[in-house]
């Protein structure tokens, strides 16, 4: 490709591409005169106007096989090229694609767009190197180029009726010595949630329908500990779509909405620091119902944790030093979480310290200093950290003789 960066185009510009440079081509002169903002195509109602740089050519999808593509995913983007079942303009060579936003009540000339891909040569000398159904075709290469994803983001607060989720793909050609052509090729992708498939048109259709989400969950919950979020979407009349809970960017847990509108999502023991996290609950929609979210707020703490010790010897000489095995564990928390440090008192009195890494698994054992004859009360405190709670063990009874 000559030129991988999508570019952001007025609707005139779409059209005419006036004073553009697309492949390092020279863009071609427009076909029409005088202002188009008073141009029946341009500011007419899209059901009666058409765009008269619309050809009867008509586009196709495919994979890198050569396949026809008729649907997919949003987040996979377009499959591998676009191409034209035939000439758009005689003697051209190169081929670039564009991403409209149809808008009902608008004339198609006037819809919003961007170019989506580079430019690539389909015929002569370095032509772009494609499956053997697709030679000889106007095709273009999509690969790194502007996805659906891109374009959803672009153009979801740009008004398309009910037209919503309807974007025309439109494939112009060029050539070095005519610059680019105002004619294109066409073809009509629908964004329904998570998807999308090629339609016949932007017919209009009835608007889905508005959609309230909200969420639930415990208001505290501790690390180590899995909660559930209820979801409930009003306004659904069916099952379809999917719910899923999201810290920022990151999604939790993500689950099919029932035909009642109520789920309930699990989040997992550890999916969460120790702190307080909004959360947003997000139903994608579905033809028939839109998209919407809530938020939450939901505290965790850290985990509480139970330390114990074991004596090697309740009675030792005072000329041997004793040892006592100190452990810490916390419900659903993984060993490698206990960080920190244990100190082992006598009485009142910290008589060591030492330090406990996650590769110690929660669980060391301390030589103690010699202590003086008489009967010692031993305990040990493990120091907590940010996701697991600091605690004692019980005494334990040490005799020196």
């Amino acid at each position: 490709m000559l030129n991988t960066h999508p570019r952001r185009w007025s609707a005139v510009l779409g059209l005419a591409l006036v004073a553009s440079a697309i492949g390092g081509l020279a863009a071609a002169a427009p076909s029409f005169t005088g202002d188009p903002t008073t141009l029946d195509w341009y500011v007419g109602d899209n059901a009666t106007v058409a765009d008269p740089a619309r050809s009867d050519v008509p586009l196709r999808l495919y994979d890198a096989d050569g396949a026809v593509v008729t649907s997919g995913t949003v987040a996979a983007g377009l499959p591998a090229f676009a191409a034209a079942d035939g000439a758009v303009r005689a003697d051209d060579t190169h081929a670039t694609l564009f991403v409209h936003a149809a808008q009902s009540g608008t004339a198609a000339g006037a819809w919003p767009g961007v170019q989506a891909t580079g430019t690539d040569r389909f015929s002569g000398p370095g032509a772009v190197t494609v499956p053997a159904p697709l030679a000889g075709h106007p095709v273009v290469s999509t690969a790194g180029g502007y996805g659906l994803a891109d374009v959803v983001q672009d153009f979801s607060s740009s008004g398309q009726g009910s037209f919503g989720g309807v974007y025309e793909l439109r494939l112009r050609t060029s050539a070095a010595s005519k610059g680019v052509s105002d004619r294109y090729a066409s073809a009509y992708v629908k964004v329904t949630g998570a998807d999308w498939a090629v339609v016949a048109g932007p017919e209009a259709g009835v608007e889905p329908a508005a959609t309230h989400t909200t969420g639930t969950a415990p208001a505290t919950s501790s690390y180590g500990k899995a909660f559930t979020v209820r979801a409930t979407v009003t306004g659904v009349s069916a099952a379809g779509g999917t719910v899923a809970v999201k810290t920022g960017a990151t999604t939790l847990a993500t689950k099919a909405l029932d035909a009642d509108g109520i789920i309930d999502i699990p989040i997992g023991a550890l999916a969460l620091a120790p702190g307080t996290h909004a959360l947003t609950v997000a139903f994608s929609g579905t033809a028939d119902a839109a998209a919407s979210q809530g938020a939450l707020s939901v505290k965790v703490v850290a985990a509480r944790s139970t330390t114990t010790g074991r004596l090697a010897a309740v009675k030792i000489k005072r000329t041997k030093a004793p040892k006592i095995t100190a452990q810490v564990t916390a419900p659903g928390v993984p060993a490698a979480a206990f960080t920190g440090s244990f100190t082992v008192y006598d009485g009142s009195k910290a008589i060591k310290k030492v330090a406990l890494t996650a590769a110690n698994g929660g669980r060391l054992t301390i030589t103690l200093p010699k202590r003086k004859a008489g009967t010692h009360r031993i305990k040990v405190v493990f120091s907590g950290n940010a996701k697991v709670a600091a605690s004692t063990s019980p005494t334990y009874k040490l005799v020196v003789t």
